[in-house]
């Protein structure tokens, strides 16, 4: 009976590590094929976290006043 479990137990572990090796080549090739991980990498990012706002991307909109303005005079 120990080796029947000792069996079964080897074989399902063997599909296991078959299981992640396969998963690992799989995911491999999708990033290898993602065009936003192949950029090239920010020579000025030294935290490695990416560009959290260093620079906006656009320059804000200056309001304008919706009520006019009168002149007052003293």
């Amino acid at each position: 009976m120990f080796i029947i479990g000792t069996i079964i137990f080897i074989l399902y572990m063997v599909g296991y590590v078959m299981m992640i090796k396969t998963q690992h080549g799989i995911q491999a090739r999708d990033r290898m094929n993602d065009p936003e991980l192949n950029r090239l990498p920010d020579s000025v990012d030294m935290d490695g976290h990416g560009n959290w706002g260093r620079f906006p991307t656009e320059k804000p909109k200056k309001k304008r006043l919706t009520k006019s303005r009168k002149k007052v005079k003293l």
